[in-house]
């Protein structure tokens, strides 16, 4: 019988990133660079539905005055409802990769999450 061997290296994965919700809107910087998505799954345990905004940027974002480039409907339900999304090919960001979190949907909205109400979990390049 022959022998398999597989190599591989770290770096041809995604890297992973997590955020629990805080009292606010959570504007955060996963990458200041060119970076793109590969995955999203993000949970809400709150009753009324939630968005995850994600912004091409190398900063936090100012959220209410910067324009989303993508919006993540998180359904709610006080047991935990979500949302699981694979970007095979990925979702390419040019400055970098920012979101944030808001009770409303307009990007306008500056609605604060609960905190410990929403996790995030990313996995980027």
């Amino acid at each position: 019988m022959g022998r398999v061997t597989i190599s591989g290296s770290i770096t041809t994965g995604a890297i992973p990133f997590k955020l629990i919700s805080a009292a606010t809107t959570n504007g955060t910087n996963v990458k200041a660079s060119l970076g793109t998505i590969y995955g999203v799954q993000v949970i809400n345990t709150n009753a009324a539905v939630r968005y995850l905004k994600f912004y091409d940027k190398a900063t936090a974002p100012s959220v209410g005055s910067d324009v989303p480039v993508k919006v993540i409907t998180i359904p709610g339900n006080t047991a935990g409802a979500g949302a699981v999304i694979a970007f095979p090919v990925g979702v390419a960001f040019l400055v970098g990769i920012s979101f944030a979190l808001t009770t409303g949907a307009p990007d306008s909205d500056t609605g604060a999450v609960a905190a410990n109400e929403i996790i995030v979990n990313l996995d980027y390049k």
